[in-house]
């Protein structure tokens, strides 16, 4: 039996809103959080289903079960995650962390280019993500404080990649 056009778009439909894209934030100064809102806002009027939340109110284990991962994440002066962080940033640093091989991911580092460890938090969930094997949706963007046309950019580029993916299947 072959599909008609409208019936591939309603199957794709469909399939979006089986796999919800997890939007996590890291924020000391509700940056991240902002950001983390205009992001669901965007996709779910694009017809993605999101799911928002902090990462102080994320199971790090339902890592497990998530298909798409996007995590805002600021960096304080002394290149340390916001202590909202500490549960999935413990979780990550664990050599015994189940495969993310599953897991397409993206990282938005906000940071202080004025300090050394500019971005620092973001850097390293990136790497610990991807060393669990997890796939980049994209390289990392690491945003200083005027941040809004390098989120911009993310953004776009996030849903470009989404539409890749859905178009892949």
């Amino acid at each position: 039996m072959e599909l008609n056009s409208a019936e591939i778009a309603t199957a794709n439909e469909a399939e979006k809103l089986q796999t919800p894209i997890r939007i996590l934030f890291a924020t000391a100064t509700g940056n991240s959080e902002v950001l983390a809102e205009e992001t669901a806002e965007v996709l779910g009027e694009k017809g993605w289903p999101v799911n928002l939340s902090g990462t102080d109110e994320f199971n790090p284990a339902e890592l497990n079960c998530t298909k798409t991962l996007l995590l805002l994440i600021s960096t304080d002066m002394d290149g340390y995650p916001p202590v909202m962080a500490d549960d999935l940033y413990e979780f990550l640093d664990k050599k015994e962390t189940a495969d993310l091989g599953h897991l397409n991911f993206s990282v938005l580092a906000l940071g202080d280019s004025y300090y050394p460890d500019f971005c620092q938090a973001g850097k390293d969930f990136c790497r610990m993500v991807e060393e669990s094997g997890a796939h980049r949706l994209m390289e990392r963007v690491d945003c200083d404080i005027a941040f809004w046309d390098d989120f911009d950019n993310w953004l776009d580029d996030i849903q470009q990649k989404l539409i890749e993916i859905e178009q892949k299947h």
